[in-house]
C-alpha cells in the first residue's frame, strides 16, 4: 500500500501531519507507511486515501504488473534478478509451484497473466489493413529501435499461426503510432507498446524483422486470450521436463 499513501501525499491539500491527523493515525505511521516499513491494513489505507479526498475502487480492476515478467524473465533465464524485485521473485514463485516444486510453465503463465499487454502503460491499440510484414518494415524505416512481440512472432519461433495480435515495442512510440494509425482500418489488430527498460531486452534479428527474447514473446503470449494457445504450445517441452524432474 506504499503506492496508495504516496498518491495520497502526492494529490492532497494537506501535509503529511495534517493529512495523519484527519486519518486519526500518528505522523510517523504515514511516514513509515510510505518508506516501506510497514504495510498498512486495509482500514489504515482507507481512512488515509478519505483524508486526502480519495478512495480504493469500488470493484476490483485487473492487475497489470510489467515488473513480474522482468522477474519471471530473470528466473526462467538463471539471471541476477534486481533487489527491487526480490518480492516480485518470491510471490511468482509461490504461485507457481506445486508441491513445494517451481513450474516453470506456471511461472511464465501468472508473470504474462499479471500483464495483459492491452493495459500496461502508454499502450495503444490500432487496427491496419496493411499486412503484418508492411508494418514491420514501415516502422523499422523510422530508424529507431523496436521489437515485434505476440502473434507473429510466437509464429517465428515454432507456434501456429493465429489471428491474434501482434505486439510492436516501439523506442519513439509516436512515430510507429502513427504510421500505423495513417492506415487503421481493417482486421489486422496491432498492441504498440513503449521501451520500459526491460521488455525489449534481448531481441535479436531475423530476416529484416527484429524479434523480442523468446521469453518475453512467451509471456505476451500467456497475457492475450487469442494467444494463450501459441504460448501453451511453446512451453509443452518445458511441462514435458518438468514432469521428468
Amino acid at each position: 500500500m506504499q503506492n496508495t499513501v504516496s498518491a495520497a501525499l502526492a494529490t492532497s491539500q494537506h501535509n503529511k501531519r495534517e493529512l495523519a491527523r484527519r486519518a486519526g493515525v500518528s505522523a510517523s505511521t504515514v511516514t513509515r507507511i510510505q518508506q516501506g516499513s510497514i504495510d498498512p491494513t486495509l482500514g489504515t489505507a482507507r481512512k488515509i486515501l478519505a483524508a486526502a479526498g480519495l478512495q480504493l475502487p469500488a470493484f476490483p480492476e485487473p492487475l497489470c504488473d510489467p515488473t513480474l515478467i522482468r522477474a519471471a524473465r530473470s528466473i526462467l533465464s538463471e539471471q541476477p534478478f534486481l533487489a527491487e524485485d526480490s518480492e516480485k521473485v518470491e510471490e511468482l514463485m509461490r504461485w507457481s509451484s506445486r508441491d513445494g516444486a517451481p513450474n516453470p510453465r506456471g511461472l511464465a503463465r501468472e508473470a504474462g497473466r499479471s500483464a495483459p499487454a492491452p493495459l500496461r502503460p502508454g499502450s495503444i491499440t490500432v487496427r491496419t489493413d496493411w499486412s503484418t510484414l508492411r508494418v514491420f518494415s514501415t516502422i523499422a524505416a523510422t530508424r529507431s529501435g523496436w521489437a515485434a512481440s505476440g502473434s507473429s512472432a510466437a509464429a517465428a519461433i515454432g507456434a501456429e499461426e493465429t489471428s491474434g495480435p501482434t505486439l510492436i515495442y516501439a523506442e519513439n512510440q509516436r512515430a510507429a503510432t502513427r504510421v500505423v494509425e495513417d492506415h487503421s482500418a481493417g482486421s489486422h489488430q496491432f498492441i504498440l507498446l513503449p521501451f520500459d527498460g526491460f521488455s525489449e531486452n534481448g531481441a535479436w534479428h531475423r530476416g529484416g524483422i527484429t524479434w523480442a527474447d523468446p521469453l518475453q514473446i512467451i509471456m505476451d503470449c500467456y497475457g492475450m486470450e487469442e494467444t494463450v494457445s501459441q504460448a501453451e504450445q511453446l512451453t509443452s517441452t518445458w511441462q514435458q521436463e518438468h514432469r521428468n524432474d
